[in-house]
This record gives structure tokens, sequence and C-alpha cells, in this order.
């Protein structure tokens, strides 16, 4: 029978008995999570994470459960959800199940994909309101007050070469198609006719 090694403890080494768990500090939960300490009690302030554990000391003390559920609201953040949405996502996340959890966040993603696509609509037509703005400001240049064709105070009755917003295309550009020739079928003389009557 082999005798009992002594144990060799290192300086700053944490021992734990089994089944304890780690206790962090706001500051080692702020930074393995990536989020300030002060969004850490800001979101506890909402409810967005529960209310954390105190030291005889008064400081707040986390879990690793606290870190899983920051690593879901960070990646909810990515998805560009906000803080409503984020926490009633958050509670079905605490149910334990992911199938629930994923349904409502394709719910949120479609969403914002949707909002997305409106808004790359209403840019490019913004775009295109300013590009024509700009080529209305070049066009005229009164050596006095501002007129109605300067472009500062009305939208001038020469707006440039900038295509009316409504006719942006979204998307990649067409191919150019060239033009079908016309030929004219009509004979030598029904085309002296049809030219006198011009």
């Amino acid at each position: 029978m082999a005798a009992n090694k002594p144990l060799d403890l290192q300086v700053n080494m944490r021992v734990h008995p089994a089944g304890v768990t780690t206790a962090y500090t706001i500051k080692n939960v702020a930074q393995r999570s990536g989020f300030t300490a002060a969004t850490l009690r800001y979101y506890e302030k909402l409810g967005l994470l529960p209310e954390s554990a105190r030291t005889p000391g008064g400081y707040r003390t986390y879990y690793e459960h606290t870190l899983a559920r920051m690593a879901f609201i960070g990646r909810a953040k990515q998805l560009g959800c906000s803080l409503e949405e984020i926490t009633e996502l958050a509670l079905a996340w605490e149910g334990g199940s992911c199938g629930p959890v994923q349904d409502r966040l394709r719910n949120v993603v479609a969403n914002k994909v949707s909002t997305a696509q409106q808004q790359i609509v209403e840019l490019v037509t913004l775009t295109a309101e300013l590009q024509q703005a700009a080529a209305s400001l070049e066009s005229h240049r009164p050596d006095g007050p501002c007129d109605a064709h300067c472009g500062c105070i009305s939208v001038p009755p020469v707006l440039g070469d900038a295509p009316p917003a409504q006719f942006i295309r979204v998307g990649p550009k067409p191919e150019r198609i060239d033009p079908v020739p016309i030929a004219c079928t009509l004979g030598s003389d029904s085309l002296k006719s049809r030219m006198g009557e011009s």
C-alpha cells in the first residue's frame, strides 16, 4: 500500500471541496463577459440578470450561470435585439429548453431582417435625394441672395443628371441590352406616300 503524498499547494492556488461552485466578483464577471461592471449592475436593476448574492461585506458575487446568461445576452445584442426583447428571450432561456428559445429568436431575427431591408431601401432613396441636392447646389451659384434656382430654398426646375429617387434600383446593376435595330418594311412607293403625309 502506497503512502499518502502530502499536498503540494502552489501560491495563489484555489482549493474547493467537491460540489462547491466558484463565486466571481463583479470585476471577474466583467472581465470574462466583456460587459462593464456598470452594465452588470444596470442589467440587474432592470431584472435582466437575477439579483446577485452578497458577501458579508456587501460585495456582489456571481456564479457560472451568470456568465452563461451574459454570453446569451451578448449574442442577442449582436443580433440587434433591444433590451426589452432580450428580457423576453432570457425568460425563455431560463426554462432550460433550447427549442422555444430558438423559435422566439428566429422570429426576432426574421423581423430584424425585414426591418434592415426596409432601412436599406430608405437609405438608398435618401442617398439619391442627397446626390440630387448636391448636383442642384452645384448647378447655379447666384452672385447675390438665394433665388429659386440656387437649390438652397427650393428644388430648382433643372435637377441635373441625378435619377429620381423612385427609380433607384436596389441590387446588382442589370446587364446592358443593346437595342434591336428597327427596320422599315414599307415598299418604296408606300414610303414616298407616307413621307408626303408628314
